[in-house]
């Protein structure tokens, strides 16, 4: 295959991965209605029925997340039965951070110690009907487990009016750097891990499930439901289980190729590093520096992955094979990019991994350009580069 054929298919392949990016995995709301119908709520406990899900407005049309977990008890005590662990440490984020089955006792389990926080991200409502009628509902408090700049898991709440229960919507969540804003992959692991903690755990009385046919907001349907002790002893070991593996099989490879195509090698191994340096930079910076917003931690990390990347590829190709530098850019880049979301662990929407294949053949486009000197071939890839960052910032993917 001639150099032509070969620029055109990978321009092919980033033409079509944008457009698909932008459409695979959106997820499909039903219907909205001016109100919260009777036959929306559902019974928890006391004289309020509540909406199981979170909104951005006041309105049904904002509907985001299912309410997943609840807690038969006020928010005070609520808050305290999840913080209470004497090795948790759950703690506050700034305000300027916003965007975002019970275990069988014979498994083996995990069990490490969590740091929640408060958190105080973007505002949320939920809805409660009662005797006076309906009402909208801001978060009762807010905590996370994680890092802003890396994963968490999240959780909102929501006192109902009487103090009889505390709704609680529990998601994951990781910031995504070419979004520059978090991604919920999941909310059942969560809910689940939350549940967790609880188990076998004389903070409660009971835990269990309730299936509530709750529609849509990622929802499978079923409710945690925890009844808390009247005088829990606020300790006991917290379940946890979230692995964080890194792939590294394609840097090997590219280490050990190094003495032939020694300049690509470096490129690509430069790349990767990149892309992970950049994620452990911001969860490093995050924790050293408590009291600066993590958006001003993350703003000078995204030009060095927006500007920073693709001026390497424009510096160190033209030193290289054309093949070998293309290859080199693909793989290395590539392998930042698996190695960076398997060490979040979540799960990632299949629109960002194909926006992410279209990054990565732009810059194989720009690679190519660079090293046979042909500079309308390197201006179109750096073209489709800049589009690739600009949708994602546009919330078009």
């Amino acid at each position: 295959m001639n150099r032509a054929a070969v620029v055109v298919a990978l321009l092919a392949v980033v033409g079509v991965a944008l457009v698909l990016s932008g459409f695979v995995g959106g997820a499909t709301e039903e219907p909205a209605v001016d109100d919260v119908a009777d036959d929306r709520l559902i019974e928890v406990d006391g004289d309020y029925r509540l909406w199981p899900y979170t909104s951005r407005t006041t309105t049904v049309e904002g509907r985001t997340l299912a309410i997943n977990v609840v807690f038969h008890a006020d928010a005070a005590a609520t808050r305290a039965a999840i913080e209470g662990d004497s090795v948790a440490d759950w703690e506050e984020t700034d305000p300027d951070e916003a965007a975002a089955t019970v275990g069988d006792g014979d498994h083996l389990r995990e069990f490490v110690a969590r740091d929640w926080r408060d958190a105080h991200s973007s505002l949320r409502y939920s809805y409660v009907a009662g005797p006076s009628g309906g009402a909208w509902l801001t978060e009762t408090f807010e905590l996370h487990d994680g890092s802003y700049l890396g994963i968490r898991d999240h959780l909102r709440a929501y006192e109902s009016p009487d103090g009889a229960y505390t709704a609680i919507q529990a998601h994951e969540e990781y910031y995504d750097w070419f979004r520059l804003r978090h991604t919920v992959p999941d909310i059942d692991a969560p809910a689940t891990r939350l549940e967790g903690e609880f188990v076998e755990s004389d903070r409660a009385t009971d835990v269990r499930r309730e299936y509530r046919g709750i529609d849509g907001g990622r929802s499978d349907g079923w409710l945690s439901v925890i009844e808390l002790a009247a005088t829990a002893a606020l300790a006991g070991a917290l379940l946890r289980s979230r692995t964080r593996e890194a792939a590294v099989d394609l840097l090997r490879r590219l280490r050990a190729d190094a003495g032939r195509h020694a300049a690509a090698a470096a490129l690509g191994l430069a790349l990767g590093a990149v892309v992970v340096g950049v994620r452990v930079a911001g969860v490093t910076l995050e924790a050293a520096l408590p009291g600066v917003s993590p958006k001003s931690i993350a703003a000078p990390l995204y030009l060095v992955l927006g500007l920073g990347v693709p001026a390497l590829v424009v510096r160190r190709a033209p030193r290289s094979d054309p093949a070998a530098a293309s290859v080199a850019v693909v793989v290395g880049l590539g392998a930042g990019f698996v190695a960076d979301f398997a060490a979040l662990g979540a799960a990632v929407p299949p629109d960002l991994i194909v926006h992410r294949v279209a990054l990565l053949g732009a810059l194989g486009v720009v690679a190519i350009g660079r090293a046979t000197a042909d500079r309308p071939v390197a201006a179109v890839g750096l073209l489709a580069w800049a589009i690739g960052l600009v949708l994602p910032l546009a919330d078009a993917i």
